[in-house]
């Protein structure tokens, strides 16, 4: 990518940004690049304003013809001194107003910007809950989270950036407009001056930016990434001791990532010193030059206040537009995964109704996940209402996968389920999901109350929680606590490993559904607290459908019937 590109265009960050922009929020743009263009007029007239008033202030005499002077007779003035009072309070006046647009400008732009930060961060959570399981079962979740909340914000950040040089680069060119019409040699000459300064430095900023900006974004999804490893594995990192190799690793990605940052800030600020430093050495350069042939600079002091003035405004404009061009280049790699993000497939999901009143049935259904290899091969099934179905077999046989196809988590890649002779589709998978309750091996407990784990996702209704609670034989133990309002810790670590199942039992029965799926819900139990746990499932889903997947046979002893799989297909019905 060459430098012209990166410089006038700014290629390929804006053309993604560009795209995934909405209609909406490009007209939006559009109203506010119109507010920018009119702060720009505001402030190129504020700084022309200066010239005329110190002029007159000089000399009086001005007054006596030309535009001074109609302007002196129109009011009707008495003297000069009234003259140079109203000119200076409108002035002041004038600034004011300068201000509060200023003000009003800042807040519209950023407001604008994190109204889009919102809306794609929305729009990132949205897309990976609706990306097909077996898309997501290959994503990392620490990622997953780091992209959804801090890499969407530079969507708003790169918005804000863009505009932030709209306004700059409007106001560069109407000052430089005024002071071309001042003097337009004089400014030919600060222009190449400047120009070359400029692309020098750009040259330099845009390789080490695009540079830094990589690092940045790889450092920070590893910094995400050993940080929930390492939390979420807090007993194991204890037991092996090796909390210092962990932090180690961490301290050098931490490093990796503040150096990053560190070189950005230290270059993003040289351009500012080296602009203000080379603009007003060559106007105190001039005024010497002039006071050595003529011994008098007054005639030029006028000229030379406005060039100040105007390199007053137009350098610290050049240095900010200098900065938000290499933050934008900064953020490249993350806008690029950004966009690919939100361009992904995803499924459009329907609450189209879907009775469940005689079976489900299943037609030739075979699957595969993404890394290859057939899970589950022409299977044909069977359930009925009511029914109590087991599946049993080898580990990584397809019984789980196979139930994910059921509950229509996965979708078969060929093959159909049918709900009461309705094929199961995107239309209607939503109505068919709430009718299940689903209570897994692994248990997800969030740091909350009992209340905020069971209702989850649900309407809350103290009165269902509590009956919930009452079925999944808990509530006595939680009435000794805080009852409903019981903190379960974060991972439930406050509770026994039975408690948090019960919990979990809880929340599967909260919506009072018609089919009840155990997914090895009781392998990490002992004997005892399995039996227990077991007749409380089989109580409260004796009115329902029940399908379980257990190894051991006494968990499913009372089902109706057993389903042997291995391999992907049905050994025994």
């Amino acid at each position: 990518m060459t430098l012209l590109n990166k410089l006038l265009f700014l290629k390929p960050v804006l053309s993604r940004l560009s795209r995934l922009l909405n209609r909406r929020q490009k007209i939006l743009m559009l109203f506010m690049l119109f507010f920018i263009l009119s702060f720009s007029l505001v402030e190129t007239i504020g700084i022309s304003a200066i010239m005329p008033f110190i002029s007159v202030v000089s000399d009086t005499s001005l007054l006596e013809d030309g535009l001074y002077k109609k302007a002196f007779d129109l009011f009707n003035f008495k003297s000069p001194e009234s003259f140079i009072i109203l000119f200076g309070i409108c002035i002041l006046i004038f600034y004011i107003f300068r201000g509060i647009y200023s003000i009003f400008l800042t807040y519209s732009t950023k407001r604008y910007s994190n109204s889009i930060y919102k809306y794609y961060s929305k729009k990132a959570f949205k897309i990976n809950l609706s990306i097909p399981y077996r898309v997501y079962a290959q994503k990392n979740s620490a990622e997953l989270m780091h992209s959804i909340f801090n890499e969407t914000s530079d969507i708003g950040n790169t918005v804000f950036s863009f505009l932030h040089i709209c306004t700059e680069l409007f106001t560069i060119l109407m000052v430089y407009i005024l002071i071309v019409v001042l003097n337009w040699k004089m400014t030919l000459v600060i222009t190449v001056i400047l120009l070359v300064i400029i692309i020098i430095i750009l040259s330099y900023l845009t390789r080490i930016n695009s540079i830094q900006g990589k690092i940045k974004f790889t450092t920070s999804r590893k910094m995400h990434r050993i940080l929930k490893e390492s939390l979420g594995n807090i007993k194991f990192v204890k037991l092996k001791g090796n909390e210092d190799d962990i932090i180690k690793t961490y301290n050098n990605v931490l490093e990796l990532n503040t150096k990053s940052e560190l070189i950005t800030n230290v270059l993003g600020a040289m351009p500012k010193s080296i602009l203000e430093s080379l603009g007003f050495s060559f106007l105190v350069g001039v005024v010497v030059f002039i006071v050595f042939l003529f011994n008098d600079a007054s005639m030029v002091i006028p000229i030379i206040s406005m060039y100040a003035l105007a390199l007053y405004r137009i350098l610290p404009s050049i240095h900010r537009m200098l900065q938000e061009i290499n933050k934008i280049i900064y953020v490249e790699e993350t806008i690029k995964k950004v966009y690919e993000n939100m361009n992904q497939s995803y499924d459009i999901e329907g609450s189209e109704l879907v009775n469940f009143n005689k079976n489900i049935r299943l037609e030739n259904i075979s699957f595969r996940y993404i890394t290859g290899g057939d899970v589950i091969n022409n299977i044909s099934l069977e359930i009925n209402r009511g029914e109590k179905i087991a599946f049993t077999g080898e580990s990584g046989g397809g019984k789980s996968t196979l139930i994910d196809i059921i509950t229509g988590i996965h979708k078969p890649d060929s093959g159909t389920v049918y709900i009461d002779d309705v094929s199961l589709s995107n239309d209607n998978i939503r109505c068919w999901r709430k009718k299940i309750g689903y209570i897994p091996q692994s248990i997800y407990l969030f740091d909350g109350t009992v209340a905020e784990n069971v209702s989850f996702g649900s309407e809350y209704n103290e009165e269902k929680l509590k009956t919930a609670l009452v079925k999944a034989n808990i509530w006595d133990f939680l009435a000794q606590k805080e009852g409903i309002n019981t903190k379960v810790g974060d991972g439930g670590i406050q509770l026994s490993g039975g408690q948090q199942q019960r919990i979990c039992i809880a929340r599967a029965i909260y919506d009072d559904p018609e089919i009840l799926v155990l997914d090895e819900a009781t392998s990490a139990l002992d004997n005892d607290t399995e039996q227990k746990i077991m007749d409380e499932i089989y109580s409260v889903s004796a009115n329902k459908t029940l399908i379980v997947i257990a190894h051991r046979l006494s968990t499913v002893e009372r089902c109706d019937r057993r389903i042997i799989i291995e391999k992907g297909r049905i050994l025994e019905k």
